[in-house]
């Protein structure tokens, strides 16, 4: 495909959707060569699709537990553990590995080199144990198993929908890896991602739709505007990263609005 085709060709449903999918998530698929080659910025628009999907899960392994009278933060990690199994750990890994950099570097260079470092960090350990801990509590306070199917599929819609808005605002503190690699994803692209999650938190959140789409993105553009201060720019780390703090602030914003209704 050439890039006058690419440009021509920017928003493929089908296609989008499924390379959103196999980027996003560890779903099996079958094989679609012309979808999957793609340029991953062109499919961008689809990652509020991706995470509502991987959502559904985690929402399904919530409501067995809660079905097997397990407690209700047993039933939230389980949760948790479940959206993390189908999404690889994709983003948790990104927020220990930035985590790591962040804290342990004394300047860009050092944290880049941090960061690409496989091994964990106390403070990348310390990043996860909140991380996991926070979500799996925040979905116990939901406690209701289709309200903590909504609150997923709103948190990890919207999300998700906030990476290629932070891609096209920023830009790569390297010049190769996974943030550099992808592309940035132009105006109607981002704009698409945004406006999906927007849907989806409207369409699924018990509660506090319109805030938990504002917390996310505040919560993106402040990580992102961190990493930049401290790393120059955006990697595939930091943006897994910011997807961890924008889904945390999603999921906080609605208990916070469910327990004002209650």
């Amino acid at each position: 495909m050439t890039s006058s085709d690419d440009k021509k060709e920017t928003i493929s449903p089908l296609k989008d959707v499924y390379a959103s999918v196999l980027f996003l998530t560890r779903v099996p698929a079958p094989s679609w060569p012309n979808a999957a080659n793609r340029p991953l910025a062109n499919s961008m628009w689809a990652f509020p699709v991706a995470g509502a999907a991987a959502a559904v899960i985690a929402g399904a392994a919530y409501a067995i537990a809660d079905a097997l009278g397990l407690p209700l933060i047993v039933a939230g990690l389980l949760a948790v553990a479940a959206l993390i199994f189908v999404t690889g750990a994709l983003h948790e890994d990104g927020l220990a590995d930035t985590a790591d950099g962040i804290g342990g570097g004394h300047d860009e260079e050092a944290r880049l080199e941090i960061m690409s470092d496989s091994r964990i960090g106390a403070y990348g350990a310390i990043a996860l144990v909140v991380s996991v801990a926070g979500r799996a509590a925040l979905l116990a306070s939901i406690a209701q198993p289709l309200f903590v199917l909504g609150a997923l599929v709103a948190a990890a819609a919207v999300s998700r929908a906030a990476l290629p808005m932070m891609m096209a605002l920023d830009t790569p503190a390297k010049s190769s890896g996974l943030g550099a690699d992808a592309g940035k994803p132009d105006g109607p692209i981002w704009g698409l991602a945004v406006l999906l999650g927007a849907v989806a938190a409207a369409m699924a959140a018990p509660s506090g739709w319109f805030i938990c789409v504002i917390a996310a993105l505040l919560a993106a553009l402040v990580t992102g505007w961190f990493c930049r201060a401290r790393v120059g720019g955006y990697t595939g780390d930091t943006l897994g990263a910011t997807q961890q703090v924008a889904e945390f602030a999603a999921l906080a914003a609605i208990a916070a609005a469910m327990s004002r209704v209650d």
